[in-house]
């Protein structure tokens, strides 16, 4: 230990201290020394070996000739208790971001992690010596790294808010990037919650009668027990017609964390993406990949290499770093990429310690059916064919498998088994140097239907039919040309889907119109400064007489250093005939800074010589940008006729609801609308409004803060509960949900201000933040002997304020038998009185108040 010595005028006062790192109390100490007169100097002296733990002398922060007690400040690195969110380095490598406790416990600070983030540490142990030593840490509330595994350790910086984990090699694993424990899954409260959308429109035309509508579209539901119940319909109502309520869906839904999927019973839908989605009354058990790591969703390639040294490998993806580590000398694996698209290769840089390069490719293209080797997908449901215009809807199970084999190949399949129907479908995906290729077929059978079409091309009773598709997606590095979706669908005369086969066998019109051929495409090519260029195309035939149809659209756009101008040209083929569209529109801000509204201008030219021409102004407004507002004009020619319109709407958001209005004038109309948009959801404590709508959200709770402004939350605050809901929030994820002190009472404080959420899908999460209520009270103590740096303690001997110069005590709240201490003995302590006065309330934000502190 290194002794340096803050010289003093009046006779070498000496501050110890350690040599590698100095506290900011010390440092306050010598600034102090250093100015207490024009004499004073501060000089470092020849450091003097000594073994003792550091300690100051308080002799200069000495009041009335007593000394204070500074031994709570003796050691470094002192961290006031509380709850900190850290971005912690764990072995200098991995970066991630937990929560930490800080506990004091007889002057001994304790860094607490909870069970779930010590388990993201990914360390082995199960390999521990001490098992029985392991399960009493995890089962504590307090787990702190060196408890848990010998010889790891923890640092925290207050500053930076981050910390350092250090994990011995033997017990070090891998960091599961994206990981959330199924433990902190949190199911929520029980709730009602109903969304809401309603809408009013009024027209009124020239020589017609003015009519009004109103529609309201619904999503209800009930959270209790880790299900959640729902339901969603529509109801409309119109002066030319009767009022009708439409129901389009209502289930229960629950979590199997360990299949990591949902449960569904009720009406629903089963997934697209292999057979046709069909919309069934029933059952089913259906895969989640919310429920993943994100490390662990979509599809990214195993990357494996060799390093010569402790190496660093650089994953890099069209010229963008996408991963980054560390590994040993040996055989590496990195399998924990996160999913970057569809298209791409890999480019890997091995850098040794020598600084020597090697780098090599991962062929990298994916389309949706891609798994990562290893993972799997399955959907199993069963139930009734759900369609209001069937008299007979038809019962059916369905199951689907999906498996990823290697990096070059996953493997799907699947079935339908109805009565008189069955369909098979077997497929694979493959990653090929030319890109990536998907392949599939599906059979079906179905019996005794009735007669389809006429003459040469009726066909009925029994049939046997067969669809091929095939998908294509690349990426060419030269060119940068992204082909992210090329699909072709061949499909036989008799074959037919589910959806098909169950409208046929009560209507054999309403299956006329069945697909032949299908090929659709996206292509975007980027030009570097020039702009970019993109096209899309679909095109379809059909069996029997139906017409043929193709669309496509070309377009183009650039930025320019005032604005933006983009050119589309499209066209629709059908029955022979062609219709070509052209546009050409210009967006340009108007202003600067982050609000600043945008003008819009849009031409558009058809091949009739039909045209139009459309300018729109829109933009925000308020503090939050909670108004949204647009006003536009526009002039069309049709059949050498001429229109002119004009309107605007107008958007305002407050702390309970959504609400809009809008204008339009023709000339020979007029049309006025208003809607309202929310979520209200009634909970044990209450009812809580918002203007937002989502399927999880987070209830905000902190008692006796009304105003308080919800961080991120576009000026929406807490109410006159105290309470206010965050909606949209991403399931079995951490979620950081924070409250502003910004519009709280000047009575009112937060202790804490920010918390993380991890929600079930469609949870309502309670989250509590303390607050402390009371006008702040500055008081001044008359008593000469109680000196600065004194602590102020409660009845419980918990430490509320420190007194500061002046003899001047900072509280907020009632505390009860406040006590100021500056050293052990009983005459180095005394009693705090005050009297708040009855006229506290004023436009000051605190009050001050003469104390006296008298020996107990």
């Amino acid at each position: 230990m290194k002794i340096f010595r803050c010289s003093h005028a009046t006779g070498g006062q000496t501050v110890a201290y350690g040599k590698l790192r100095l506290t900011p109390l010390a440092r306050l100490i010598c600034t102090i020394i250093g100015m207490s007169s024009a004499a004073n100097t501060l000089a470092a002296v020849d450091p003097v070996e000594v073994a003792t733990s550091p300690v100051f002398d308080s002799g200069f922060l000495r009041g009335m000739g007593q000394d204070i007690d500074l031994s709570r400040f003796a050691k470094a690195g002192i961290v006031v208790p509380g709850t900190y969110t850290l971005n912690i380095t764990l072995n200098g490598k991995e970066r991630i971001r937990q929560d930490v406790r800080v506990t004091d416990v007889e002057g001994n600070q304790h860094f607490c992690f909870s069970t779930a983030d010590a388990k993201r540490w990914g360390a082995r142990l199960e390999q521990l010596p001490d098992q029985e030593q392991v399960a009493r840490v995890l089962a504590s509330d307090c787990v702190e790294v060196q408890a848990l595994i010998p010889g790891a350790s923890f640092s925290m910086d207050v500053a930076e808010l981050s910390g350092t984990l250090s994990i011995p090699q033997a017990y070090a694993g891998r960091v599961k990037r994206g990981y959330v424990d199924p433990t902190e899954w949190d199911e929520g409260i029980t709730a009602a919650i109903l969304g809401y959308h309603g809408n009013v429109f009024r027209n009124e035309r020239d020589g017609a009668d003015t009519t009004t509508d109103y529609s309201v579209n619904i999503n209800a539901g009930l959270n209790v027990s880790g299900w959640r119940l729902r339901h969603n319909g529509n109801y409309r109502d119109s002066d030319d017609g009767p009022s009708e309520y439409s129901s389009q869906n209502s289930y229960a839904q629950t979590d199997i964390d360990m299949l990591q999927s949902q449960l569904t019973l009720g009406e629903y839908f089963t997934p697209g993406s292999d057979f046709d989605s069909i919309p069934f009354t029933g059952i089913q058990l259906a895969s989640d990949d919310s429920m993943l790591p994100e490390s662990e969703r979509g599809f990214a390639p195993i990357v494996r290499g060799t390093a010569e040294t402790n190496a660093k490998v650089t994953i890099s993806q069209n010229g963008n770093v996408v991963y980054e580590t560390s590994v040993a000398p040996g055989a590496f694996v990195i399998d924990d990429l996160y999913a970057t698209g569809y298209a791409g290769d890999l480019e890997v840089t091995v850098t040794e310690a020598d600084g020597r390069e090697k780098s090599f490719i991962v062929p990298f293209a994916a389309v949706v059916q891609m798994l990562r080797p290893g993972s799997s997908r399955f959907n199993i449901a069963s139930g009734n064919y759900r369609d209001d215009n069937l008299e007979d809807e038809p019962w059916f199970t369905q199951a689907t498998y999906r498996r990823g084999i290697s990096n070059k190949l996953t493997a799907y399949g699947g079935g339908i088994l109805a009565e008189d129907y069955s369909s098979a479908l077997a497929g694979a995906a493959f990653a090929t140097p030319i890109g990536a290729v998907a392949f599939d077929a599906t059979f079906t059978r179905a019996k005794g239907l009735p007669t389809i079409g006429s003459g040469e091309d009726a066909i009925g009773g029994d049939l046997n039919g067969q669809s091929y598709r095939i998908s294509y997606s690349k990426l060419l590095d030269a060119t940068r040309t992204n082909f992210s979706l090329a699909a072709y669908r061949f499909s036989s005369e008799e074959f037919l889907s589910f959806g098909d086969f169950a409208r046929l066998r009560e209507n054999a019109d309403s299956a006329s119109l069945r697909e032949r051929n299908r090929f659709q495409v996206n292509i975007s090519q980027p030009l570097g400064d020039y702009g970019d260029f993109n096209f899309t195309g679909l095109t379809r035939n059909y069996w029997g007489d139906q017409s043929n149809s193709t669309t496509f659209q070309l377009g183009y756009g650039k930025g320019f250093s005032w604005g933006y101008m983009n050119l589309t040209a499209s066209r629709e083929m059908q029955d022979g005939e062609n219709n070509d569209t052209y546009m050409l529109s210009a967006s340009i801000p108007l202003g600067s800074g982050a609000r600043r509204p945008m003008l819009t201008t849009t031409a558009t030219l058809d091949d009739d010589n039909n045209n139009s021409i459309r300018s729109n102004l829109s933009g925000s407004a308020g503090e939050y940008g909670e108004m949204n507002y647009g006003v536009y004009a526009s002039r069309s020619e049709t059949n050498n006729e001429s229109d002119n319109t004009y309107g605007g709407n107008l958007n305002y958001r407050t702390s309970a609801t959504q609400l809009g209005a809008s204008y339009s004038h023709g000339d020979d109309y007029k049309q006025y609308s208003g809607s309202a948009t929310g979520t209200v959801v009634v909970h044990s404590g209450g009812v809580v409004f918002s203007p937002e709508r989502g399927e999880t959200m987070a209830l905000l709770v902190a008692e006796g803060a009304p105003g308080a402004e919800i961080t991120s939350g576009q000026g929406n605050r807490l109410d006159g509960n105290g309470e206010a809901l965050k909606a949209g929030l991403t399931p079995y994820r951490h979620n950081p949900v924070g409250i502003s002190p910004r519009g709280l009472p000047v009575d009112v404080e937060l202790q804490t201000t920010s918390q993380n959420a991890v929600p079930r899908r469609g949870a309502v999460v309670r989250l509590d933040y303390a607050t402390i209520s009371g006008k702040p009270l500055l008081l001044r103590v008359q008593n000469p002997e109680v000196p600065f740096g004194a602590s102020v303690v409660d009845a419980d001997n918990q430490a509320v304020a420190m007194v500061g110069q002046g003899g001047l005590i900072f509280l907020r709240g009632e505390h009860q038998g406040l006590k100021v201490v500056w050293g052990q003995s009983s005459q180095e302590s005394c009693q705090l009185n005050y009297q708040v006065p009855a006229d506290e309330q004023g436009d000051n934000p605190y009050v001050q108040v003469e104390a006296s502190c008298a020996h107990g």
